[in-house]
Formats: structure tokens, C-alpha cells, sequence
């Protein structure tokens, strides 16, 4: 039976963040810059909302920047996303609370298909990479 509920519970929190989501396609024929998620802590005692989440997006619908709060303000995670003119994300940077850069990924796509991905540390060195490869049917 517990594991029924757990089932069933699973279903639904997938459901919810399927239909909550929002996409490309939506962000940019709604013509959405930026989406704020209020939260409120009514248990805990606040009665004003925290923000706790800032998404930013280019014209295309794809997420440019995005800054999670805790409950006090604080930022728990900043990322900014570079995209090339195929709309693949080519830089993923991200932030400390200050806005100061800790980590940047850089993938290389060639024909449309990602071939490395590299970890660059604050100054711009290479620290770590990825290389994918393909194999293709006949």
C-alpha cells in the first residue's frame, strides 16, 4: 500500500512541474523578459513574500540568467547562460552572491552535436573537460 501512495505521489509532483514549467515557445509568444516566483513562509511566520526565484530570457524564449533566493534574500545559486546563433548553449557561468564569476562551462558543438565541454576556473583556466563521442547508425 506505501508503496502505492509513493507512486501515486511521484505522479503528481511530476505532473505539477510539467504543467507549472513554462517554454520557449510560450516565453516568447507571451513576449515574457522575466519571470519573478514570489514564495511565502506562512508556517515559519512571515507574512510578506521572499522572492525566490528570478528568471531572465532572451527574445527566443531561452533562459539567459537565473538568481535563487533563500528564505532571508540571500542568494543560493546564480547562473548566466550563453547561447550560439543555432540556440545552443555554448557558456554556462556561474556566480557567487556578489556577482563574481567561480566557474565557467564551455561546450564545443560541431555539426549540431556537442564534442567537449570544459570547466574554466575564475581566472579562465582550464580545469576539467569532457569529450563526447558519437556513433551513428548505418
Amino acid at each position: 500500500m506505501k508503496s502505492r501512495q509513493l507512486s501515486t505521489f511521484i505522479l503528481l509532483l511530476v505532473s505539477v512541474t510539467v504543467i507549472s514549467a513554462q517554454g520557449s515557445k510560450t516565453i516568447r509568444e507571451k513576449k515574457i523578459a522575466t519571470k519573478t516566483v514570489h514564495e511565502y513562509f506562512i508556517e515559519e511566520g512571515y507574512d510578506e513574500p521572499v522572492v525566490e526565484l528570478i528568471e531572465k530570457y532572451s527574445e527566443e524564449g531561452d533562459v539567459l540568467e537565473v538568481q535563487e533566493f533563500n528564505k532571508k534574500g540571500e542568494v543560493k545559486r546564480w547562473e548566466k547562460y550563453v547561447y550560439n546563433e543555432d540556440r545552443d548553449l555554448v557558456e554556462k557561468i556561474f556566480l557567487d552572491a556578489k556577482g563574481k564569476v567561480t566557474l565557467t562551462e564551455k561546450n564545443i558543438y560541431v555539426d549540431g552535436l556537442r564534442i567537449e565541454k570544459q570547466y574554466l576556473n575564475p581566472k579562465g583556466k582550464l580545469i576539467k573537460k569532457k569529450l563526447y563521442k558519437y556513433e551513428h547508425r548505418q
